[in-house]
Formats: C-alpha cells, sequence, structure tokens
C-alpha cells in the first residue's frame, strides 16, 4: 500500500464511522425498567455524546438484519467468538422513555472485519454466519438489546504503531422524529487498546465511563453490558424552519470523512436538516448557530453561505478531525 493510500485508510478506519426472552420480550423490558428507576431518577439524563460514523456503515443491508447477530435465517451455523448481550433503554432529556426510536447495530467480526465492500482490503477474514449489523425500535418502556459477538481489534495502517490499532468496539446509530439523532460507539473496559485508541482519546475523561463499558452480570452464561442512551429534542420556531428550508439542495461537497468529492443532497424532515452521501449513511446536521451545523459523526463542521436575498449558494466545509487543513467550498448544483 503506497503512503498516499496507507494515509486515506488510515483516516478512514480511524473515521475518526431469537430466543423466547432473550432481548426484546416486554417482561425483559419491563424489569428492565424496574431495575434503573433508581438510577433514572438520580441521573440528570444529559443528551449522549456523538461519535465519529466511520466508513462501515451497513448501507447495503445482508441477512434478516434482526436483534440476534449471531444467526442467519436459513443458515445452520453460528458467527465465531465470544457471545455477548447488550442492553438500554433510550430516554429524553427529562429521563423519559422514548418509543419508537430505530435502534442500529453495525460491528467487526469475531477476526476484526466488517462485513461490507468498503473493508475489503482487510487480510482477515469473513464470518459466513455473523450478520454484521442489526435494528429494532423500541418499546413503550424505551428500551432495546441485541445478542451479538465481541468484535475483535484491528488495525488500519502499519500494524507495528500502536496507535494505528481499533479497539474492539460497536457502532450505532439511534434516531427518532422530533429529537436529535445519535451516531456513536461503545468499547470494552479492561481492553489494551482502550489506552491507544484514537477515537476514545476524542471523549473527555469524565465521559469515557459511560462508553467504556462492564458486564453488569451473566445469563445463561452470556455476559451482559448495559448501554443507556439520551437523545435531545428538536426546538422549532417558524422564523428557524424558514432558514432551514433554504439550505435545502444538492452541493458538490468534498466530504472530509471519505476524502473524496460527491454530489450530496442536504434535506429537511420534521424540523430538521439531514445530509444523503450517495451509497452511505444520512446524517443529521445539528444546530450550532446562525447557518452554523456541527457534522460530528462525518467529521465536519458545515457553515452555510448566503446570498443578499438570503438564499443559500454554497457551504464552507470546515475539518473538526484535522483542524490545520484548509475549508473547502462546496459550491450548490
Amino acid at each position: 500500500m503506497n503512503s498516499k493510500n496507507d494515509k486515506r485508510r488510515k483516516f478512514l478506519k480511524l473515521g475518526l464511522g431469537a430466543t423466547a426472552g432473550l432481548i426484546t420480550s416486554k417482561l425483559v423490558a419491563n424489569q428492565m425498567v424496574k431495575e434503573n428507576t433508581p438510577n433514572v431518577l438520580e441521573e440528570s439524563c444529559e443528551t449522549t455524546l456523538d461519535q465519529t460514523l466511520g466508513p462501515f456503515y451497513p448501507h447495503v443491508k445482508n441477512g434478516d438484519g434482526d436483534v440476534d447477530l449471531t444467526t442467519i435465517q436459513g443458515k445452520q451455523g453460528e458467527a465465531e467468538g465470544e457471545k455477548i448481550l447488550i442492553r438500554g433503554i433510550v430516554r429524553d432529556e427529562n429521563c423519559e422513555p422514548i418509543a419508537n426510536a430505530l435502534v442500529e447495530l453495525w460491528q467487526a467480526n469475531h477476526h476484526g472485519r466488517y462485513s461490507h465492500e468498503g473493508d475489503a482490503e482487510n487480510p482477515s477474514p469473513l464470518d459466513p454466519n455473523f450478520e454484521g449489523w442489526g435494528q429494532m425500535t423500541t418499546d413503550a418502556s424505551g428500551s432495546f438489546g441485541f445478542k451479538t459477538i465481541k468484535p475483535a481489534s484491528y488495525a488500519f495502517a502499519d500494524p507495528s504503531i500502536k496507535e494505528n490499532w481499533r479497539t474492539p468496539h460497536l457502532h450505532w446509530k439511534v434516531s427518532r422524529r422530533g429529537f436529535h439523532e445519535l451516531i456513536t460507539q461503545t468499547y470494552f473496559k479492561g481492553e489494551k487498546l482502550n489506552k491507544t485508541d484514537g477515537v476514545i482519546a476524542l471523549i473527555p475523561k469524565g465521559d469515557q465511563g459511560d462508553f467504556i463499558l462492564s458486564p453488569i452480570r451473566e445469563e445463561n452464561g452470556i455476559p451482559l453490558y448495559e448501554f443507556m442512551v439520551n437523545l435531545k429534542m428538536v426546538e422549532s420556531s417558524e422564523q428557524r424552519i424558514k432558514a432551514l428550508s433554504a439550505c435545502v439542495g444538492k452541493y458538490e461537497m468534498n466530504v472530509p470523512l471519505l476524502f473524496k468529492k460527491m454530489i450530496v443532497s442536504v434535506k429537511m424532515e420534521d424540523k430538521q436538516l439531514f445530509l444523503k452521501m450517495p451509497d452511505y449513511a444520512t446524517v443529521e446536521l445539528k444546530y450550532i448557530g446562525k447557518d452554523e451545523f456541527d457534522a460530528t459523526s462525518m467529521d465536519a463542521r458545515l457553515v452555510f453561505n448566503r446570498s443578499e436575498d438570503g438564499s443559500v449558494n454554497s457551504i464552507t466545509v470546515h475539518n473538526s478531525f484535522d483542524k490545520s487543513t484548509v475549508p473547502t467550498i462546496a459550491p450548490r448544483v
């Protein structure tokens, strides 16, 4: 791999993004609420922090996409690796559960490879019995849960350099109309690579405990992890909606996350702006100030530029991951 491609792969990889009673039963959901009620009352339910989306969001979703990633419908085998359970509750800023939130999970397999065409350069093998992604909507109690395997670490560049390794991690995207979406990652306590992982290093020290998880108990010999998610409600006004509407359109943009130029679309849904990249994930543009939006998960800060008549003619794209990079202009097309 030449140095140019090596650097590109480094930044892309750093990204820097059914069994009875198994996970989704009401009995389990209600038990979780009871067990967590004391904590919920004590917590402030501050909004969960965004982290990078990374390059391997499953836009082509193979398999059955259910809550058990360790088996695939129609296949007899099971995924390789240590099986784990991970459950949680999606809540708002007042610690009230959010029903019908879409929770998406994707990850590397037991060998450290993603079931994604973008990871084709990875020499590690695929696991034909590992789904690699799953999704579900929360119930009335806001509960979600998955059965999966603990992923392996992998090197995104020269493996002899410890900073080029990603520690084992899970990717999450949580969305619900009326709330700002969350794109983030979780990790496993005790992993040596946690100390040198570049994405963990971007999380404030005081918040890292929310994402570096330990098992809370075992169920049938399978460790259970808990991940609580708090979403922020979208605030709206007639004037703000009008300003957002002017941003809707297509732009020719150099995308920092993907290191390439493409035609992207800015759309408005339910009083929120979203950026759609071809054959990739849609991400929310989160309001910072007048015409300025944060896209943490795609390593960018976007500023919409207006003409004298108030129409938007371009976007200034700032690379938030590498602040030494000169901002680029994405003209409207």
